[in-house]
């Protein structure tokens, strides 16, 4: 297949926008957290305040899940290692697939901007943006999520990128 998606990412250290301070810090503070409340502490701050506000048996949804999926602690702290270190500086331009980047407008943990220097710098790129969403849009609204992504990967190949135009933007 010769399409790609890219959600909630950045080019990477030093040619991207960093982690905002406020999540920074509070994933250093989750670090000395019991797992339950770490889980709940990042969670809440991977969704937007409107979600929070709105829809508050969200965390706890997304907690139980990842309680119910036990990862092995290694693992998050390889993620972690390999968010932090991650350094694509501007090889995305060797991108030659059809990119479809999608994030939401109040991501917290991945700075919004970061979606925007993607798309300038993937020559066949489409940004959809989900307004009023954070970090877990794909949780925030799924069947959203899912109707973008699947209409994007299942379109001709003339289609998939609005008619063809390099680097459109929508709101989803």
């Amino acid at each position: 297949m010769d399409r790609l998606v890219l959600a909630c990412t950045t080019p990477g250290w030093p040619s991207g926008y960093p982690m905002p301070r406020a999540s920074v810090e509070r994933m250093t503070a989750a670090a000395s957290l019991p797992v339950e409340a770490a889980q709940r502490s990042l969670v809440e701050n991977a969704l937007s305040p409107d979600t929070l506000e709105t829809h508050p048996e969200l965390v706890e949804r997304i907690v139980r899940n990842q309680k119910a999926k036990l990862t092995d602690p290694a693992a998050w702290k390889a993620l972690a290692s390999a968010g932090a270190t991650y350094s694509g500086g501007t090889r995305q331009s060797l991108i030659r697939a059809q990119t479809l980047i999608v994030y939401g407008d109040a991501d917290a943990v991945v700075d919004p901007r970061n979606s925007k220097l993607l798309s300038g710098r993937i020559p066949s790129s489409q940004v959809v943006v989900f307004p009023g969403l954070g970090h877990l849009f794909f949780w925030e609204e799924p069947a959203q999520f899912a109707k973008v992504v699947t209409s994007f990967l299942l379109a001709p190949a003339e289609k998939s990128l609005n008619g063809g135009a390099e680097g459109s933007r929508r709101r989803a």
